[in-house]
């Protein structure tokens, strides 16, 4: 669904790293190995990585595997939703990974408003000008109800979920 989202955008390139050998897809994947896999992959020295979520799926982030290790390998764009505060951002984020006011750096292309919380090794940055409020839990209650999600998902990815049966 990636690759086809990213037909329309072509500065926009899908990664096959959590496709498999077999590029079924279907291998259990955790976001902190594959942070680890891109980590080693561009190693160099100024490349970043940011891990893009929304804000509902960062609030549940304390369950996700070693989500402390994740928080502390690259840094975070959060998109913001409505009716979530940055302040119950920050609090999932564990106190002893926040660096101390004599730690802190100047954010790099970031202005400080955007920066919600900055960590020993990361930073963690709030997009407040989303121009979309659908979310992937959104889109899945849809369709798992049999609901429209025509216009909250790309024309070929609507028309993969439903020929695919997903979520149903």
């Amino acid at each position: 669904m990636v690759a086809l989202a990213c037909t329309e955008h072509p500065h926009f390139v899908p990664s096959l790293a959590e496709a498999g050998e077999d590029f079924s897809g279907t291998q259990l994947h955790y976001s902190v190995d594959t942070v680890r896999y891109f980590r080693h992959l561009y190693h160099g020295h100024g490349d970043r990585i940011f891990f893009i979520i929304g804000a509902d799926a960062f609030l549940d982030i304390p369950m996700w595997k070693e989500y402390e290790t994740l928080l502390s390998l690259c840094d975070f764009i959060i998109a913001n939703r409505p009716g979530i505060r940055a302040e119950a951002l920050r609090l999932v984020i564990p106190p002893d990974l926040m660096a101390r006011p004599d730690e802190q750096k100047e954010p790099e292309g970031g202005h400080p408003s955007q920066v919600i919380a900055q960590l020993h090794r990361t930073t963690v940055y709030l997009l407040e000008n989303v121009s979309s409020e659908v979310s992937a839990t959104d889109i899945r209650r849809r369709a798992q109800r049999g609901q429209a999600i025509h216009g909250l998902v790309s024309a070929r990815v609507e028309e993969y979920i439903l020929k695919q049966g997903l979520y149903r």
